[in-house]
């Protein structure tokens, strides 16, 4: 007679966060509000995201498996007094203070079950971690768990998990998000990136075709025609021949979709704007990172004419620009911010250039002795702060207090000279619709049908944005892009 399956809980550390419970700043639960748009106010989209990877991996055991995503204590302890045999806990840097309370609950009041520790978080060095776990993932989890608890290996592509992320707008859901876990790590290699460098610097396609993931996408719209769709890969467009199959399926479908994926411009570089419509994306994440960095993925066609041609037709982006590379001076950070904010991306992230466990610049700061000597004395410290916004290592020409200072005025800027992102978001969208609306390829009509619908639903966004935005020059385009928007699309009706 075979043994029981084993149990297994899968968790997230506990909540509450934020700074007025002893964390740093950024740290929650919404990417966009506490770090994208965390200058932006009411106008910031909110949206509250898990460790979607939790709910991937109790998808692909075969025991019974439960997820829990930020429990109070007093959940987490609930669950555990059910019986588990394993509990994964989830992690990353800055909640390493976090992931240790967890820990001891666990040890509390689940004395028998074996800890296992995962996420970006076992990044740190086991003389951090082992107090703490009995079992620690430095690999793609799936294929470690499995074997952890005695499974034989799954072939890719895993099976995936329907996740669906709301995204409110002034307290309003908007839209629905599902979520494409596509792959894991990425070759670029750039010296900070701790994701890159934690898989080797090399790509994991958990959905190995184009055509996977297109049977995920279309698992999404099948529940939820209206859905959008994020893809998580690091690089998205870097293997052409699995984007390309991915077209292919989406052309098959005849359906527009709405996808975010994150792209080089390296990769971008190998497709022509109509190529990259017809996969049905109409938002990318691109690191801009600086001007100067000189980083592998910048190298490919100029910056500004993909900004504005994508812009022209429909396609938001998201950049993200590194501050406090060592060439940075005050006068080169304002020039770069200059240059980024005149290229008018619908968002961006402004982070402080910061040390990784496993990262070349890590090793660098480590052997150079860099590191300021706050952080080198205290390692649970380095921990809490490793959020992207405190300045932790020995500059040529800045202190951190400057760099700081440096990284909240982008951040402003960005919001007084461009006003929010959701405006531009629509402003792009719009647009997209004008470029689109005759063209020949029905697949493009319809895309741009869809859009018009996405623009007519901000309609009544516009008011707030005219009275309360944060410049005369933010409020001025907020009542022309509405203008244009009703020539284009018509006034409002009664419900608009």
């Amino acid at each position: 007679m075979s043994p029981p399956p084993r149990k297994v809980l899968l968790t997230s550390v506990c909540r509450p966060f934020g700074e007025a419970v002893g964390d740093a700043d950024s740290v929650g639960y919404e990417l966009l509000f506490c770090q994208v748009t965390r200058a932006q106010g009411a106008f910031s989209p909110r949206s509250h995201h898990i460790h979607f990877s939790l709910e991937y991996l109790a998808e692909n055991l075969d025991c019974p498996a439960v997820t829990l995503q930020y429990p109070s204590r007093r959940e987490l302890v609930r669950e555990l007094r059910r019986g588990y045999d394993v509990v994964g806990v989830s992690f990353v840097l800055a909640t390493y203070h976090r992931m240790k309370e967890t820990v001891a609950l666990i040890r509390k009041h689940a004395p028998e079950a074996e800890i296992v520790l995962g996420g970006y978080g076992t990044v740190l060095d086991d003389a951090m971690l082992t107090p703490y776990g009995d079992h620690i993932c430095r690999e793609e989890g799936v294929a470690y768990l499995r074997k952890l608890l005695g499974q034989p290996p799954l072939q890719k592509p895993y099976r995936h998990p329907l996740i669906s992320n709301p995204l409110r707008i002034f307290g309003q859901e908007i839209s629905r998000t599902g979520i494409v876990i596509a792959g894991l790590g990425c070759p670029h290699a750039c010296d900070f990136c701790c994701t890159s460098h934690f898989f080797k610097r090399k790509h994991i396609r958990l959905l190995p075709t184009g055509r996977d993931i297109y049977r995920v996408v279309k698992r999404y719209l099948d529940r939820d025609a209206d859905s959008a769709i994020l893809i998580i890969d690091e690089d998205f467009l870097m293997n052409r021949k699995r984007a390309m199959e991915f077209r292919d399926c989406v052309q098959e479908g005849g359906v527009p979709l709405g996808v975010f994926a994150f792209a080089s411009v390296r990769a971008i570089s190998q497709y022509t704007v109509t190529e990259i419509l017809e996969m049905g994306i109409d938002g990318l994440w691109i690191g801009y990172e600086g001007a100067r960095s000189g980083y592998a993925k910048q190298q490919g066609r100029p910056v500004g004419e993909i900004f504005r041609e994508f812009r022209d037709h429909g396609i938001s982006i998201l950049a993200s620009m590194i501050v406090g590379l060592p060439y940075q001076t005050p006068e080169i950070i304002q020039e770069e911010l200059d240059g980024l904010l005149d290229l008018r991306p619908d968002f961006g992230q402004f982070l402080i250039y910061g040390p990784t466990p496993g990262t070349p610049f890590f090793d660098r700061v480590l052997r150079e002795n860099l590191m300021h000597p706050e952080f080198a004395g205290d390692k649970e410290l380095y921990c809490r702060k490793a959020s992207g916004f405190y300045a932790m290592v020995q500059h040529p020409t800045m202190q951190p207090a400057e760099i700081e200072g440096w990284q909240r005025r982008c951040f402003e800027e960005d919001y007084r000279r461009l006003g929010a992102g959701i405006y531009r978001a629509v402003d792009t969208m719009l647009l997209g619709y004008l470029k689109l609306k005759d063209s020949p390829s029905a697949f493009f009509r319809a895309k741009a049908a869809s859009l018009a619908r996405m623009v007519r639903k901000a309609y009544p966004a516009f008011l707030p944005g005219k009275l309360l935005g944060p410049s005369e020059r933010a409020r001025a385009a907020v009542a022309d892009l509405e203008r244009r928007a009703h020539e284009a699309l018509g006034a409002p009706t009664v419900w608009e």
